[in-house]
């Protein structure tokens, strides 16, 4: 019972993954969808745009930072001033990671009390 109410929370949970490899994209989403995730998926930044005006209740976005035709760099500059506040997982270069990692981060952050969950040492920072 507990399992399936998980599940169940988690399919209101979307993901959007912006990934140009094509590999690693169908990699994050067989993952994530057997967990329970819905995930949306797109090669490139500017399909990722579109999808997230489309999915206003995205919950999460796996972005890499090498993309064709606008960088991640530009589509975090184009996020932010649309004034959103999704959590963004920025992947680059150092890929494949473990994905058990990926998901302990996913489900933090899409905890109702991520912020309280996220560890920063507030004298050094």
């Amino acid at each position: 019972m507990l399992e399936t109410t998980m599940t169940r929370s988690k399919m209101n949970n979307k993901i959007l993954a912006i990934e140009d490899d094509p590999e690693v994209l169908a990699l994050y989403k067989t993952y994530l969808q057997r967990r329970g995730y819905e995930v949306l998926s797109a090669a490139g930044a500017v399909e990722g745009m579109g999808l997230l005006e489309n999915h206003p209740d995205t919950r999460l976005i796996l972005l890499d930072l090498n993309l064709p035709g606008m960088s991640g760099e530009e589509w975090i500059a184009w996020y932010l001033q649309q004034g959103r506040q999704t959590p963004v997982v920025v992947a680059s270069g150092t890929k494949p990671f473990h994905m058990e990692e990926l998901q302990e981060l996913i489900e933090v952050l899409l905890a109702d009390d991520w912020h309280d969950q996220v560890s920063v040492d507030k004298k050094t920072h």
